[in-house]
């Protein structure tokens, strides 16, 4: 199996290629220079282990939430490489990817969101350790945060940028609840590659594998801003 994920949310740039069931990993912050550095770090990272890009199996990227330019990035790259030679293709919800990284039976991924927001979603880990979402993504201000889904009863983890902004304003909404913070990993990208491998998309195909945006708006307005 060569599988490869690739992750540009945020301003991490992040790669995994497990290749016989060993993960090869790139990480390093790449601020705002993803485009240029994306596809000499893929060729990188094929050529250790003496592959090319026909010889991968499936493609998985971060679908976001998240930079809408590092989203736009990684879709267009993995889009690219996968129609090039037919590589099966999977999109992963960065806030699942996230939430992956908390060892705990209900939590709460959060991202940083940018223009005074957070994207959020509360997941679930099953009993074969699997992450379920328990609500759809979101983006809310910091002061109004939702409820968690009725199945949440007094504990859950909180794990993400977003938590680490806005942790009084977490600490306070859910004040009647017992918050246990975790923290983000390193290697994004092989967290998602672990997802990915549970849910191998049998063929090539676009169908139903598109970015998500959660918010439309990109950018304040000068008025906003102020």
């Amino acid at each position: 199996m060569n599988l490869l994920a690739i992750d540009t949310s945020s301003t991490n740039f992040s790669l995994c290629l497990v290749h016989s069931d060993v993960k090869e990993n790139i990480e390093f912050n790449a601020g705002m220079t993803h485009s240029s550095v994306a596809l000499s770090e893929i060729q990188k990272i094929l050529k250790k282990v003496n592959i090319t890009t026909k010889d991968l199996d499936v493609i998985a990227f971060s679908a976001g939430p998240g930079s809408f330019t590092g989203i736009r990035i990684a879709c267009g790259v993995a889009y690219g490489m996968a129609y090039s030679y037919k590589i099966p293709l999977i999109g992963i919800s960065s806030l699942e990817t996230t939430a992956s990284m908390a060892e705990s039976d209900y939590i709460l991924s959060t991202i940083d969101a940018r223009m005074d927001e957070v994207y959020l979603q509360f997941f679930k880990r099953s009993d074969d350790k699997n992450i379920i979402p328990l609500s759809e993504p979101m983006v809310a201000a910091p002061d109004k945060l939702p409820n968690p889904p009725d199945e949440i009863r007094n504990r859950f983890s909180v794990i993400g940028s977003g938590y680490e902004i806005f942790k009084d304003h977490f600490n306070d909404r859910y004040k009647s609840y017992t918050l246990e913070q975790q923290n983000v990993k390193k290697n994004m990208a092989s967290f998602m590659a672990s997802i990915a491998l549970d849910r191998l998309p049998g063929k090539f195909s676009f169908d139903g594998i598109q970015p998500i945006y959660v918010r439309n708006k990109v950018a304040q307005t000068i008025e906003e801003r102020k």
